[in-house]
């Protein structure tokens, strides 16, 4: 996964000449324009699972009906989205650009920076759908970048692409087993502390080998960091920050929680039986889920589950978790840019594509009134829903990952790639941080 953004971001660098000196040759980059039966065609590219791919085979056909003699082309490329980053890029040097295409907000940047995406922002001024709709604050802002300063998410910024969903990454409980085990349900507006948070996960703990059950899964290193009052970068994103007490004392935690507290699967316990099947399986109490996982829970569990606020450090009282979000994006280079944008208008904000995508467990809708309203008041798990919500508009509580504010990742990948030396404990947090500080600003330097 770490290698493959480090290969698409060396692609896009050696494309953008190549793709450029394509453009104007007669043809659509997606395709042909037109098809044997009249009919105007556009391509959309996306990736995700096969649930994913018929919710959006459905919007689509709902769009189709709405602009008549129009077909939608739908490349739903499998695999991972560094697989679909990897695929995308090639199209690009092939000079068959999709019309239409997700960009992860975390690779957001590299794309916007290159000159590869079309500014939407006169097609949403002209919109009255967009002026009739309003949709998460946040997850417009996220898309806007300014080419003057070359900064993305600045309110001065334009804006290069719609939100496919904003994604809040919630901290998720299996009812059944506290309930089997005595434990009073987390309170869904009071979080608990690193330390209730610990003592908990000890009662939840118990068996051994393939049979254990663990009060926790791996817990999210961004959380705790930034809960702890530290962060990977400073301010201006330019300057690694990992080596402050904050962090290494964040970063420790959570490696105690498996090394000394034995309450979360050890690195050879998790690479012999992932976090998600453990979970799926009953054998944690307490994990991570974004709103994409609500369908998979609601199909393939047999317990209770819900949602809780996200633990608080006890030096700080702060508990915050990332957001994450994709771009429906349309390519500079589209000869169909107007019906490109309103694809992507009618699935980011269209009312009938979003009740869709939530009732199928896909999204949060991006609709403000419906995410406030109908999707709060569905009868299907979670029933804490608003912690979701809470986290989208809460900035104390969900905030992106670093990575989306700089065009070079290698310098994160590269923290993750030798943090095994902690997690099995062959290095404290401390000596880690100061050990890998400098040579992650060598990486952060090399991609200005």
């Amino acid at each position: 996964m770490k290698m493959a953004k480090r290969i698409v971001s060396l692609m896009l660098a050696l494309v953008m000449v190549l793709a450029m000196a394509a453009c104007g040759k007669g043809k659509t980059l997606g395709g042909e324009s037109v098809d044997n039966e009249g009919n105007t065609v556009i391509t959309f590219a996306g990736w995700g699972s096969l649930a994913e791919k018929k919710i959006f085979t459905s919007m689509i056909d709902e769009f189709e009906k709405t602009h008549p003699g129009v077909k939608v082309n739908y490349q739903h490329i499998p695999g991972s989205q560094e697989d679909y980053l990897v695929k995308l890029t090639s199209l690009l040097a092939a000079n068959k650009m999709p019309d239409v295409f997700y960009i992860h907000s975390d690779e957001f940047y590299s794309w916007v920076d290159a000159g590869r995406l079309e500014n939407l922002t006169p097609y949403m001024q002209a919109s009255e759908v967009a002026a009739n709709t309003t949709v998460w604050e946040k997850s417009l802002n996220i898309f806007r970048y300014d080419s003057a300063t070359h900064q993305v998410g600045v309110e001065s910024g334009d804006l290069y692409g719609l939100p496919k969903d904003l994604g809040p990454w919630a901290m998720v409980y299996n009812k059944t087993l506290f309930e089997a085990n005595g434990i009073p349900l987390p309170d869904p507006e009071v979080p608990m502390t690193w330390s209730e948070f610990v003592e908990v996960c000890k009662k939840l703990t118990s068996g051994k080998g393939v049979n254990k059950v663990f009060g926790t899964a791996n817990y999210t290193l961004e959380s705790a960091v930034w809960s702890n009052g530290a962060d990977f970068l400073n301010k201006d994103h330019t300057q690694v920050t990992v080596d402050t007490p904050e962090f290494a004392e964040a970063m420790q935690w959570v490696a105690d929680l498996a090394l000394v507290h034995g309450v979360s699967p050890t690195a050879a316990e998790d690479s012999a039986s992932g976090w998600f099947t453990r979970w799926c399986n009953g054998k944690v109490g307490m994990a991570w889920m974004g709103p994409w996982d609500q369908a998979t829970f609601w199909d393939s569990v047999s317990f209770e589950w819900d949602i809780m606020p996200t633990p608080v450090s006890d030096k700080t009282g702060k508990g915050v978790t990332w957001l994450a979000s994709a771009a429906l994006c349309v390519s500079k280079d589209s000869k169909q840019k107007q019906l490109a944008y309103e694809l992507a208008e009618f699935l980011s904000m269209n009312v009938e594509a979003q009740k869709y995508n939530y009732e199928a467990g896909q999204a949060v809708p991006n609709i403000v009134d419906m995410a406030k309203n109908d999707y709060l008041a569905m009868d299907k798990a979670p029933a804490n829903k608003q912690v979701f919500l809470n986290i989208i508009e809460d900035a104390e509580k969900g905030q992106f990952k670093p990575t989306y504010y700089t065009k070079n990742t290698t310098w994160f990948t590269y923290f993750y790639s030798e943090s095994s030396k902690v997690w099995n404990g062959d290095m404290t947090a401390a000596e880690f941080v100061k050990e890998i500080q400098p040579k992650m600003q060598e990486r952060l330097d090399e991609g200005k």
